[in-house]
């Protein structure tokens, strides 16, 4: 199977493109600036760049991680996001269509307002941000353009970044080395921010396999086996790494004046998932 990988130049894709070689899929990645020789450089922001890289790739799957994310960027700059978050997909979505190529779109658990947990695919959607407004407006266009399409919901995503790459969990282990060495302030992290934050690993685990499942279409939710505060989580990283978890500083959403546009929870309830794979994501790789 040759799969395209749009976007792949982040820490998910770059983790995704080893494990779609490891499966033995022709794998071709798409970004502004590749670094592989087997991708193609594309500024996927312009309308119709997209259309014209796949008809040229003609691939068997596509999976779509092109965005621009977290909160911050899209609130600066609402043009770029709607055109890559929310339009993006509806473009890819025809494309796929046309080549009757199976297209798996990656949003995001922003899509919700975090006024309660558990959340399921049915559950109704109610971003606070632009970033989950354009995410959501992403989906929307991917399933409008694309009935067989599936939209993943993956949650805060855990693991190490491959070197060039940043993850948070990579943000965190550089904070606490500088503040092991004394050189700056423990980090802080939210005590009253609530997920279900899913391993990189079992999440391109989940998207290798997904490539192949054209009998599965709509949403799903992809979270780990555990809910847990960023607080909570920032400790366990801490740990893990060998670090003294007594380094991490406690913060709420409230003090930090983020409680409006950071949802307070956003547990994933990932039981269709877990049913049509037959495994559970977890919270830490190996």
């Amino acid at each position: 199977m040759h799969v395209v990988v749009l976007g792949i130049s982040g820490f998910v894709g770059s983790v995704l493109r080893v494990a779609l070689r490891r499966a033995e899929h022709g794998v071709t990645g798409v970004a502004r600036a590749p670094d592989d020789a087997g991708d193609v450089a594309a500024d996927l922001s312009r309308a119709g760049v997209a259309t014209d890289v796949l008809r040229g790739l003609r691939p068997d799957a596509v999976v779509n991680l092109a965005a621009l994310p977290d909160i911050a960027p899209c609130r600066a700059d609402p043009a770029l996001a709607r055109r890559v978050n929310a339009e993006l997909p509806g473009e890819v979505a025809a494309a796929c269509v046309a080549l009757g190529a199976r297209f798996v779109h990656v949003s995001t658990d922003q899509v919700f307002d975090g006024t309660r947990g558990a959340l399921r695919e049915d559950d109704v959607p109610a971003p606070i941000h632009v970033y989950g407004e354009t995410k959501l407006a992403g989906e929307r266009a991917a399933r409008a353009g694309d009935p067989g399409a599936l939209v993943l919901r993956p949650s805060l995503v855990t693991g190490l970044a491959p070197e060039g790459r940043r993850s948070s969990t990579s943000a965190l282990r550089e904070a606490l080395a500088q503040a092991a060495r004394g050189a700056a302030e423990g980090p802080r992290a939210f005590t009253d921010e609530l997920r279900t934050p899913v391993a990189v690993d079992d999440l391109v685990r989940a998207l290798v396999e997904l490539c192949a499942r054209r009998d599965v279409s709509g949403l799903l939710h992809c979270g780990g086996d555990e809910v847990v505060s960023r607080f909570e989580l920032a400790r366990r990283e801490a740990l893990r790494a060998g670090f003294d978890p007594a380094l991490v500083g406690r913060s709420t959403r409230v003090e930090a004046r983020l409680d409006a546009e950071r949802p307070r929870d956003l547990s994933l309830d990932s039981a269709r998932l877990v049913a049509l794979l037959g495994w559970t994501p977890r919270l830490f790789g190996d």
